[in-house]
């Protein structure tokens, strides 16, 4: 079995901005079916095995894909705090030992698109500034919708996620560019999903930086990539992350190594293909 490294993606730098308060990063994808809410699942379970507090935040408003992959069935869920009738303790849900995460409405259609003036009530609502975590994050719907601005305007940098597929490219590029556009100045990481070669991804990474960089003036960060692993399937069955059922798995240890570079290290391991 081929050995492959993973040290050529570098430890993220921590945003000036973050002093005595949650890290805020959004996860976002310019189209669904990437894994995102994999990774933001897996990816908190991670970063909380290092020590660190995570509340994630399911931005898929109108739907409930966090709930699905951690086999929770909430009693109340965003659109509570929305309209008052519960605070955020009450709204808050723990997963076991690993993190806290604000739950979505499934097939509430009225959270699916929220109004400018109900984003910002529900962010309000959130606090997060107040709130003690070390990590944020926010699992923001597929697109480049409004609720997904608004995601990327309250982060203090996003994680890409992609695939290596030329649709996936074009998406992507899609996303960066409308955060552009809109003026949303922070950090964006790539992180691609669901490889077969870790040389596949930076081939992507590569495509997706040059182009964005060129025409977009915006520069981003290679954070690695994930391995195309039976695993993920299995643990969706069982409603459980697979860095919890698999730790061993290529497609698990992607997800430390990912985690230990956002929380500042410099990683050089190496991770075996399935």
């Amino acid at each position: 079995m081929m050995s492959e490294a993973v040290n050529q993606a570098e430890p993220f730098l921590v945003p000036s901005s973050v002093r005595g308060r949650p890290r805020v990063v959004a996860l976002a994808s310019g189209k669904g079916g990437v894994g995102k809410s994999h990774i933001s699942v897996n990816l908190a379970v991670a970063l909380s095995q290092l020590g660190r507090r995570v509340l994630v935040i399911d931005g898929d408003l109108g739907l409930a894909n966090i709930n699905v992959l951690v086999g929770v069935s909430p009693e109340y869920n965003a659109s509570h705090l929305l309209e008052g009738v519960r605070s955020f303790e009450e709204v808050v849900v723990p997963y076991r030992e690993h993190f806290d995460f604000v739950p979505a409405g499934s097939a509430l259609a009225k959270l699916a698109e929220l109004e400018l003036g109900a984003q910002v009530k529900l962010m309000e609502a959130l606090e997060l500034y107040k709130r003690p975590y070390d990590y944020v994050l926010v699992d923001a719907a597929a697109g480049i919708g409004s609720n997904v601005r608004l995601a990327l305007s309250m982060a203090d940098e996003v994680l890409v996620i992609m695939t290596p597929e030329a649709t996936s490219l074009t998406d992507a590029y899609a996303l960066v560019k409308v955060a552009a556009k809109y003026g949303i100045d922070i950090p964006f990481q790539v992180l691609v999903n669901r490889v077969r070669l870790a040389g596949d991804a930076r081939e992507m990474y590569g495509c997706l930086n040059s182009a964005s960089r060129s025409f977009l003036g915006v520069e981003a960060g290679y954070a690695g990539y994930v391995y195309r692993d039976r695993v993920v399937e299995r643990a969706t069955r069982e409603q459980t992350p697979f860095i919890v059922s698999f730790p061993s798995a290529p497609a698990a240890r992607c997800i430390t190594a990912l985690a230990r570079r956002l929380d500042g290290e410099d990683v050089a391991a190496e991770i075996s293909a399935p």
